[in-house]
């Protein structure tokens, strides 16, 4: 028992080197407020590395039994590809673009690797990646900077028809790198606008403290939280 655990012990090292390079690529999608991040790149990084090790290595128990030799790794792959279509059904698109459901399309991408790696025999290894996935969820369900999103909110605005109403605030948003993706302008009265904008607020910002933001401007009509 003890030599068969220390065979699979490269199997666990090769998927948590897996998931620290997947986790470092996801980590610059996020800083770049990409919807795919941390997590998500996490979660495709272990499954390929379970997948991969049970095509090479799960099916060698029955390669070669009674002078007989078959491709059975056929069925991995017909079953990774086929699992797009179940993770397709898991993404969604809201009307103002914001994706949704791609962590929980690579979790279960994972979840087929873990029964694929059930179905060969190579328990220890399915057991230990259905506990790291546990863990890499949870925890990564925290609030923890390398993981959390920025916030994306709709702002309305009144400003006065001056020449330089719209830049004070684009400016003073600025100041706590707060970008406008998109804006309408809509005439209100002969020397007032009504400004509707998308904006993009770091992660860093508390939801309390986008409330005391927004709430501190006088130009500041409405605001909704989208994300």
């Amino acid at each position: 028992m003890g030599n068969f655990l220390m065979e699979q012990l490269p199997f666990f090292v090769r998927i948590i080197l897996a998931c620290l390079c997947g986790g470092i690529i996801g980590l610059e999608r996020q800083l770049r407020t990409k919807v795919a991040g941390t997590r998500t790149h996490i979660m495709i990084a272990l499954a390929s590395a379970l997948m991969m090790i049970i095509s090479k290595y799960g099916f060698m128990d029955v390669i070669g039994i009674d002078g007989a030799s078959w491709d059975v790794s056929r069925v991995a792959a017909g079953i990774i590809t086929g699992i797009g279509i179940l993770g397709g059904g898991l993404i969604f698109i809201g009307k103002q673009g914001y994706v949704s459901g791609i962590t929980t399309a690579a979790g279960a991408w994972v979840t087929v690797g873990v029964g694929m790696a059930v179905g060969a025999g190579m328990y220890p290894i399915s057991i230990g990646t259905t506990l790291l996935v546990v863990l890499i969820q949870t925890v990564c369900h925290k609030d923890l900077w390398v993981v959390k999103q920025a916030t994306r909110a709709r702002v309305v605005f009144l400003v006065s028809n001056e020449k330089d109403a719209f830049g004070k605030i684009s400016s003073e948003l600025n100041g706590y790198n707060i970008s406008i993706s998109q804006f309408k302008w809509e005439r209100k009265g002969k020397n007032v606008f009504q400004v509707r904008c998308q904006v993009l607020i770091p992660a860093r910002y508390s939801k309390e403290e986008i409330v005391n933001l927004f709430a501190g401007l006088d130009e500041v009509e409405s605001f909704e939280i989208i994300q």
